[in-house]
């Protein structure tokens, strides 16, 4: 099943959401095979799909953190496939910026970035070939990969409000993305030092 193939009737919208968000972060974790990663790095890239995932299901299901609150949830109903397929693949490169300031196992996180970059490309060029489209998503910025976790959390911000059609409140927006850009920091951190790998 292919991760834009989650629209199915008779479903509820949130039950219809958290399907499509479990499928696409199967389907970003099958990239570390294709991609040949080592055991190191498909431990990582399966933490960065997991934390897309978890993230992305707080933002737009259910929030259980009230940091991650976005206020997007009214809008889910304009969030089809496409659009889910483009927000969940910006919380995976999110993920990428968040492992380059923070690194793990005393390896330098810009000898890996590349090669995670590249399957996150691969991961969302294979999900999106089936579909008639002349152009897939961007990131939120050109330089998305040499930013701190705070701008890039303030241009996913603005950049889902848009595609959601959404004004942004700059009130409300400082705070919320200084909640979201403290608790995804203090998240993966955590989730960095319960990964355990066995072997390179």
């Amino acid at each position: 099943m292919n991760a834009l193939d989650w629209l199915l009737p008779g479903r509820s919208r949130s039950a219809k959401l958290m399907e499509g968000i479990q499928t696409a972060t199967a389907s970003a974790a099958s990239q570390a095979e294709m991609s040949r990663f080592s055991r190191r790095e498909s431990a990582l890239w399966q933490m960065f799909c997991s934390g897309a995932g978890e993230v992305v299901c707080q933002l737009l299901v259910k929030n259980q953190d009230r940091r991650l609150d976005w206020g997007v949830r009214s809008r889910r109903r304009k969030v089809d496939g496409y659009r889910l397929m483009t927000i969940y693949w910006w919380m995976l490169l999110y993920h990428l910026v968040l492992y380059r300031h923070q690194g793990f196992d005393g390896h330098d996180p810009q000898d890996d970035l590349p090669l995670f970059r590249e399957a996150a490309q691969a991961f969302l060029q294979r999900e999106l070939d089936p579909l008639p489209i002349e152009h897939g998503p961007s990131p939120w910025t050109e330089r998305w990969d040499r930013q701190f976790a705070l701008e890039s959390a303030m241009g996913i911000y603005d950049n889902v409000h848009g595609l959601l059609g959404l004004h942004v409140d700059l009130t409300k927006r400082i705070n919320r993305v200084s909640l979201f850009t403290t608790a995804t920091e203090q998240g993966f951190g955590k989730a960095i030092k319960q990964l355990e790998v066995g072997g390179q």
